[in-house]
């Protein structure tokens, strides 16, 4: 504190000297002189304090030597009684059961054994004087520190929330922890897809406790930066398993509608001429009654009917059909995942149903493409994450360093 105050003198002094310059002219010299002459001002409130303070701490180095030296000493007088009186009772114990009459000696070893609990308990007191003296003391200079720094140099709200957020080394250590936890979890994601809000959910409370330490200076943007890197990575992914999900409703729509359409028109030739037949045989003339008219065109509509029912049916196993079944080459392509993997192969299976709707290949390549995307989100965040982990080791700590030079608080008065 005595070098800084000193520091912080010579440079007010400089920036006075400036203000008070008459060689230089202009605009600029008025608004240079008004800053230097105002920062130089802050400068020697700032220097006050450091000197005032620097003081206290003195005098306050001063009395604790002063008050370690009593403690040591009562310390040292209780050990010194304390052995006696162990030996007094050690030998008690062992002339324990002993039959006769006390030696000469008795008496004196009594008196001795008197003493130094005498001795014990005054060793206490002078400890527990010492201790008193000590708290009475460090409470007056906690005060004189305060009543220094209550001077014209505010702190802004910032700058409390700033030191407290230095003095909370949780917030760092719960983060490390997390980290590690959001990869875990974001593994298994893999093989269990339903979890994987979880790791993005674990993502964002570290990315607030990164944000929170590199805002106050107590961390490194490049941490920030990476946690956001994951999380636009955890949503890249998420969106892209989105996407195949609903091309694979899609899909089996559209399949649906296909196999309805093309079993009914299938069923509808079939019963073509008996129709034709009925048709022609509900018109009149030909000496048909009228029953025989109604009888034909009932017919036809039951023929009709069947070719709606049975186009209905297929739509409806189509849509109904159980996922496919992949083979572990398969679901390895799509990094662990099986349902992932069922839903791809189900857009593929109805592409070939039916080639020739050109819907069902569109969702075949769009659903390439965005698995293609999930299985980079996820190789890029692992590989930044490891990096991340691993980069200490790997670099002989010039990656830690490389952090530190991000770091920066936001927002100060000075």
């Amino acid at each position: 504190m005595k070098k800084i105050a000193e520091y912080l003198r010579t440079q007010a002094a400089a920036l006075n000297a400036m203000a008070d310059a008459d060689h230089l002219k202009g605009k600029y010299a008025e608004k240079l002189g008004e800053d230097a002459r105002g920062l130089g001002r802050k400068l020697d409130e700032a220097e006050d304090r450091y000197r005032e303070v620097k003081g206290h701490l003195t005098c306050w180095a001063d009395e604790l030597e002063g008050f370690q030296k009593r403690a040591d000493r009562a310390l040292g007088d209780a050990k010194d009684a304390q052995r006696v009186i162990d030996a007094h009772e050690g030998e008690a114990d062992s002339g324990k059961g002993e039959k006769g009459d006390k030696g000469s000696g008795s008496d004196a070893e009594d008196a001795a054994l008197k003493r130094a609990r005498e001795d014990l308990e005054s060793a206490r007191g002078r400890f527990h004087s010492a201790v008193g003296d000590y708290e009475e003391r460090s409470g007056h200079f906690a005060g004189k520190i305060r009543d220094s720094i209550d001077d014209d140099m505010k702190d802004s709200w910032w700058n409390d929330a700033k030191g407290a957020i230095a003095d909370a080394d949780w917030i760092g250590e719960w983060a490390d922890r997390l980290s590690w936890v959001a990869t875990a979890v974001g593994v298994v994601a893999m093989l269990f897809p339903g979890i994987g809000w979880i790791a993005a959910a674990l993502t964002v409370v570290v990315l607030v406790a990164h944000a929170t330490q590199a805002a106050g200076g107590n961390g490194s943007w490049f941490d920030v930066m990476m946690d956001i890197g994951a999380l636009k990575l955890a949503r890249n992914g998420m969106r892209a398993a989105k996407g195949i999900k609903l091309l694979q409703n899609s899909s089996r729509q559209i399949a649906s509608k296909s196999a309805g359409t093309a079993q009914q028109m299938q069923s509808a030739s079939k019963t073509a001429g008996s129709r034709a037949s009925s048709v022609a045989k509900s018109r009149k003339g030909g000496g048909r009654s009228g029953n025989a008219r109604s009888n034909a065109r009932a017919r036809n509509m039951r023929q009709l009917a069947k070719s709606r029912a049975d186009g209905k049916k297929a739509a409806g196993e189509v849509r109904d059909a159980e996922m496919p079944q992949i083979t572990a080459q398969e679901k390895a392509g799509v990094l662990g995942d099986a349902q992932l993997g069922r839903q791809m192969k189900d857009i593929k299976k109805w592409r070939a149903e039916f080639p020739a709707d050109a819907r069902l290949a569109d969702n075949a390549r769009q659903a390439e493409r965005h698995k293609d995307a999930l299985v980079g989100s996820w190789g890029a965040s692992t590989v930044l994450d490891s990096g991340d982990k691993a980069g200490d080791t790997a670099s002989g700590g010039e990656y830690s360093r490389m952090k530190d030079r991000m770091t920066r608080s936001v927002g100060s008065r000075w």
